[in-house]
């Protein structure tokens, strides 16, 4: 290495600027290097070589150097990095008159401080230390005063110190402050702006005192300001700190923002356009970053932009007012009049000095930030702003033109979001007739880019309000009809032309498009075969719609020459073998469609097309949507021939099954299924062991999707196959025997359960040899048998169900003759086989009337003595299943026994609550049950006051549930209920509301919503009972029903607040002996309080103040319960999340208690549960500081920053704080429930 530097220094003085170049850019790249090591003895040496060709004449060599000062400074001493500062410091401050070297050496400062490491180091430090009191001299300096290219630059270096190392200059920043702050009334603007970026970056990491200091001076100045451009400079001032300070300035908002309002729109400086532009800006980054500070002054920000948008002294329009009559003159001028006019209105309008454009898309910005920041004023916003935007489409300046549809968007967008008033999208169809008029204009501009930015935002107005453009629909197919038409159209605009004429034939009425399909036609054909393979594609896609429409209105319309051109066109890209895979799929689904809706207008070309199908059939890279598109053949309603392919296909088909592409494998159960219910005598008998083989494997409980499919599948063969013994014989043998495996599976649920019952119920009425009833009884018994001990309901779920499906289908002598052997069963000693009897007994019950059989009453009331909790619990169940098809005869016995038998009350009316659960799913079972309300009522009312929370639990379902059937009478006995003297009837009345909401709609929103408050009443309730029912009701109306009480949520949330918080009075202290414990009583009341806190954060957020909801999470994060820690944990992710921005506003309130966690230690005596949940704590603690991290323009905050960097970066923690930051933002998305 010595060698080399020597050489390099040798070269280095050499009179050849060639050869200096290459010296100093072979030691640029060996200081690359991370093996680089520098030789002490000629550290000095090259140190002061490279500082002396700062003043090189050749450029390139400069260009070497710096790059070589910006690496060597990490490598040197202390004295040679303080000498490479001083030089360089002393060139520009000290060699002005030398402005190429004032430049490189500008230019070698800035590239030291970019080569520093981020983090403070004793380097960084030394840097600092020395050059910025070297800066500050340069910017205040008597001496150069005149040199303002000095100035300049050391305001630039300066402002790279400061927004590398802040947060390490706080020290300087109050110096640096003084000199910078009289810069901003320089008098050359470049200067200013320099002056304003520092100031920005300086009251980013200051203390709150000197952020104050700075706040004052720019607030008194522009108080004392008389020229517009030093107000203009105060303005953008204002701008650049709240954009890096964020909701710091919000507390100086009402003494910032009468003059920016006032300034913004002061008729004294009507002229001056640029301080109004800077007034915009500066509204735009105040809505983003303090953004509950400004909500009183965004009504007259948005009187403001909706005035400035329409801003243009230079054009005169009178056009601008709703529905204007002079707008819709312009509307009919020709295209051609209308380009001549605008090219005349640009050659009168060419003067540079015009900058009213940057006034009007300032406008747009302005009302971007809003629209995105105050989904509250949705309603007020599309009333209001929206019209003006539609009237604006005609802007003459192209940018700001986009700009509008922009904002336009985003508006749109609005109504997407998950809280969005629905009376915006009201409005906004109201609107649709002049904004489609406002548009169409646009749609035929002679400018690309205005004609795309029109379509794209047409395609949003499609997708927000489907089928409220029928009337408009004339008007855009005309421009889109345009776009497609011209030849030398750019292809991005044709792609989105075809977009948007998918979006409109999917969701507008087919007759709209009448007039244009001939039209229409043709440029479908057209695109087509157009080279470019997404146009294409695209028009592909487009086709298959555009049949689908064409198939609604045929009648009016001779559709043979339209069809075969389309046809035609498909089948050349259908055959072709040389094209994109993307287009090869779009022309097998199009032409798939055009064959089942109009396959007998072009019978002659029809098989050379099955043909090909099927060869795409056979190739792995187009079988999928070959497949979809071969069922929609087969189920098309004209009678299609495909006796010539389908035994091939059908052969592919069950090849299929056995594949690993799990897309593949359930489209080709879909087409089996198809085949078996539209044409089974197709199947060749030959492969129906295959396809049967097949079947067999893909029923498990690893995808109940699939296993659903085959057991429809083998359904369909059985009702519908001509030759049905060979098919039962088939299905007995092969697929038998896995679906009693899966009956043993606790998994066996849903569609595929459903499935499997209609199939056995199949099986049973067929009655074919070796699946006759008495056989499939004695394999579903022995099946459940071979179920591992011990065994319990869940366990012969499904079992029970198939027995009872089979039984109720079977002949009534059969029926007759089980139901007689499960009631003899239930005396048996063996308790499997009671549950599966009782179980069995029960699901027959609810099919069918069965009370007629003898012992049956007594024989399942006896079983409610049997010493197994478990087949009580099934006997209770049983019994009320029973009841539902044989109500007359059940019901009474069921009411008198929980009058006198207390005993069993508890199983009792978990009996009635089976059958009122059942009963009031149907319209049937209502009208069954309503007779004996007035019996029921009463014994539930005396139920309430149990002293067990589980029975008053069941009585409170069923209140909640008979409520519904009969809310005249019902809701007003629960609501004077509320003031019983009892505490537990109380706490069972307001359970019974969870019951009520999840029923009839119409019957809630009617009977119980105006009750809702005087239910919650007891929210306020001093039984501790009492009071954690209301919570609970509360959340679980929070998480179900939200629009019942987002409107009082004002008068909720203070109740949670007060709950959440820990209690001393509700702390008790027990006397064990020899020690004393806590005990508290309040844990489950602030637990369910913040559970609900966390509901409305996802149902309800933009109702809530989130402030006050910080202060209550920052008692939370003190709680001294590890769950109630977590559920804030996840509080706090669910709120960035949503609503970062607020979250950054309270942000400093959090750190300490977060701070508290993180540094928490198990005592040395904790056992390892207590270890395992600190740490999970912790690192839910950490989770949540990643999330806030994760929040836009969090790192502006000088205490998180701080926080993340002094307790965890510099921590063990920080090894998994990165992992946690490493993860997939998708894993963060929280995903609790805590409605029930």
């Amino acid at each position: 290495m010595s060698f080399f530097l020597g050489q390099i220094l040798e070269k280095m003085g050499s009179i050849d600027k060639d050869i200096r170049f290459m010296a100093t850019h072979d030691l640029a790249n060996e200081l690359e290097k991370d093996t680089f090591k520098m030789d002490p003895t000629y550290e000095n040496k090259i140190v002061t070589k490279l500082l002396a060709l700062t003043a090189d004449s050749a450029n390139n060599v400069q260009e070497n150097v710096v790059k070589c000062l910006g690496l060597l400074i990490k490598r040197v001493k202390d004295s040679q990095a303080t000498e490479i500062i001083d030089t360089l410091s002393k060139n520009i401050l000290e060699e002005s008159n030398k402005e190429e070297l004032v430049e490189i050496s500008g230019i070698g400062l800035k590239t030291i401080i970019t080569n520093l490491p981020s983090e403070g180091s004793s380097i960084s430090t030394l840097v600092i230390k020395n050059l910025v009191p070297k800066l500050l001299v340069g910017i205040d300096s008597e001496k150069l005063k005149d040199k303002n290219e000095i100035k300049m630059s050391c305001l630039d270096i300066l402002n790279d110190l400061l927004q590398k190392y802040g947060s390490f200059m706080v020290g300087d920043l109050e110096n640096i402050q003084k000199v910078v702050l009289p810069k901003l009334n320089a008098t050359r603007p470049a200067i200013r702006k320099r002056a304003i970026l520092c100031l920005a970056n300086i009251a980013f990491p200051s203390p709150d005192n000197l952020f104050n200091s700075l706040l004052d001076f720019i607030i008194k100045s522009i108080e004392e300001a008389k020229k517009p451009d030093h107000i203009s400079t105060l303005i953008q001032a204002i701008g650049a700190i709240c954009k890096s300070s964020g909701y710091r300035l919000g507390k100086y908002l009402p003494k910032v923002m009468p003059h920016v309002l006032n300034y913004c729109d002061n008729n004294k400086f009507e002229q001056n356009d640029e301080l109004r532009e800077n007034c915009l800006l500066c509204f735009e980054v105040i809505i983003e970053k303090c953004q509950k500070d400004v909500t009183p002054y965004i009504g007259e920000i948005i009187t403001l932009c909706t005035k400035y948008i329409k801003f243009d002294p230079n054009y005169s329009d009178d056009g601008d007012e709703e529905g204007g009559d002079e707008e819709e003159e312009e509307m009919e001028t020709s295209a051609d009049d209308d380009e001549q006019e605008e090219e005349e209105e640009e050659e009168d309008l060419s003067d540079d000095d015009d900058i009213s454009w940057k006034i009007r898309r300032s406008s747009c910005k302005t009302l971007c930030a809003i629209i995105s920041t105050r989904p509250e004023l949705l309603v007020e916003l599309y009333q209001k702003v929206a019209p003006v935007l539609y009237n604006r489409f005609k802007e003459r300046e192209e940018n700001v033109r986009l700009d509008i549809f922009t904002t336009f968007v985003l508006l749109l967008k609005q109504l997407n979001k998950k809280l969005a008033n629905p009376q915006a999208k009201e409005v906004l169809k109201q609107q649709v007739p002049k904004l489609v008029q406002s548009i169409s204009k646009s749609l035929i501009d002679k400018s690309i880019r205005t004609r795309v930015g029109a379509i794209a935002l047409l395609k949003e107005l499609v997708m927000i309000i489907p089928g409220s453009l029928t009337g408009q629909v004339s008007q855009i197919v005309n421009g889109i009809n345009l776009s497609l038409s011209e030849k030398n159209t750019n292809s991005n605009l044709k792609i989105e032309a075809l977009v948007l004429l998918k979006l409109l034939l999917i969701n507008e009425p087919a007759q709209s498009f009448q007039s244009h399909i001939t039209s229409l036609s043709t440029h479908i054909v057209k695109c087509i075969n157009d080279s470019y393979y997404r146009i294409a594609s695209e028009a592909l896609r487009v086709c298959q719609e555009f049949v689908i429409v064409f198939n609604k209105i045929r009648s009016s319309i001779d559709c043979k020459p339209i069809i075969s051109n389309l046809f035609a066109a498909n089948f050349v890209q259908l055959k072709a073998q040389d094209i994109d895979q993307e287009v090869k799929e779009a022309a097998i689904s199009s032409i798939g469609t055009i064959i089942t809706l109009f396959g007998n207008e072009i019978q002659s070309e029809l098989q050379p097309c099955l043909s090909i199908l099927l060869e795409r059939l056979d190739n792995e890279l187009t079988r999928v949507v070959t497949v979809k598109v071969l069922s929609r053949i087969i189920n098309s309603s004209i009678s299609i021939d495909l006796s010539s392919i389908l035994p091939k296909a059908i052969e592919l088909l069950s090849t299929f099954l056995r594949k690993n592409n799990r897309v593949l494998k359930q489209s080709s159960l879909i087409a089996l299924n198809d085949i078996a219910k539209v044409c089974p005598n197709l199947l060749p008998s030959s492969l129906l062991t295959g396809i049967l083989t097949e079947m067999a494997t893909l029923i498990n409980e690893s995808d109940l999707q699939i296993t659903h499919l085959a057991f429809v599948f083998i359904q369909n063969l059985l009702k519908q196959y001509s030759e049905k013994h060979q098919a039962a014989t088939l299905v007995n043998e092969k697929c038998i025997p896995p679906t009693l495996s899966l009956l043993k599976s606790s998994l066996l649920q849903g569609v595929a359960l459903e499935s499997l019952l209609s199939l056995f119920a199949t099986i049973v009425q067929l009655d074919e040899p070796g699946m006759k009833y008495e056989q499939l009884l004695t394999l579903l018994f022995n099946t459940a048998a071979d179920i591992k001990q011990p065994v319990t309901r869940q366990s012969f779920h499904s079992i029970s169900q198939c027995i009872a499906v089979i039984t109720v289908n079977t002949t009534p002598a059969h029926r007759k003759q089980t139901i007689h052997n499960l009631i003899c069963n239930l005396s048996s000693v063996n308790e499997p086989l009671v549950l599966l009897s009782l179980s069995c007994l029960g699901e027959i019950g609810r099919r069918i009337d069965i009370h007629e059989n003898e012992n049956l009453q007594e024989s399942v009331y006896k079983t409610f003595e049997a010493n197994n909790e478990e087949i009580k619990q099934v006997a209770a169940l049983c019994l009320g299943d029973i009841a539902v098809c044989s109500l007359q005869t059940y019901l009474p016995f069921i009411l008198e026994q929980i009058k006198n038998q207390p005993k069993k009350q508890y199983l009792l009316l978990h009996t009635l609550r089976e059958t009122i659960v059942k009963l009031s799913h149907t319209d049937e079972g209502i009208k069954t049950i309503h007779p004996f309300l007035q019996s029921i009522l009463p014994l539930l009312f005396d139920n309430c006051v149990n002293e067990e929370e589980g029975t008053r639990n069941i009585v409170a379902e069923c209140l909640g549930k008979l409520s519904m059937i009969e809310p005249n009478d019902i809701i007003p006995k629960l609501v004077e209920k509320i003031k019983s003297p009892s505490p537990l009837e109380r706490s069972t009345i307001v359970t019974s509301i969870k019951f009520s909401i999840m029923e009839n709609k119409e019957i809630v929103d009617q009977y119980l919503a105006p009750n809702i408050s005087q239910f919650l009443t007891l929210l306020h309730d001093g039984d501790l009972i009492v009071k954690r029912s209301a919570l609970l009701s509360l959340n679980y109306i929070a998480h179900n029903k939200p629009n019942l009480i987002r409107n009082d949520l004002s008068i909720y949330l203070p109740i949670l607040y007060n709950n959440a918080k820990i209690k001393p009075e509700l702390i008790r202290e027990v006397d064990l002996g020899p020690f004393k414990h806590k005990v508290d009583d309040g844990i489950e009341i602030r637990k369910t309080a913040f559970e609900c806190m966390y509901t409305l954060l996802d149902t309800s957020i933009d109702k809530i103040d989130v402030a006050p909801f910080i202060v209550s999470l920052c008692d939370g994060l003190k709680d001294t319960q590890y769950d109630i820690k977590l559920l804030c944990h996840l509080m706090i992710i669910r709120l960035a999340n949503s609503n970062g921005a607020a979250l950054l506003e309270n942000i400093t309130l959090l750190l300490e208690p977060l701070r508290v966690i993180l540094m928490t230690k198990v005592n040395e005596t904790a056992v390892k549960q207590q270890i395992e949940r600190n740490e999970e704590c912790i690192r839910s603690a950490l989770r949540a500081v990643a999330s806030i991290s994760r929040i836009p323009n969090s790192d502006s905050i000088v205490k998180f920053e701080e926080f993340v960097k002094n307790t965890i970066r510099t921590t063990p923690l920080a090894a998994q704080f990165n992992a946690i930051l490493s993860e997939d933002t998708m894993s963060n998305q929280d995903s609790m429930d805590t409605s029930n």
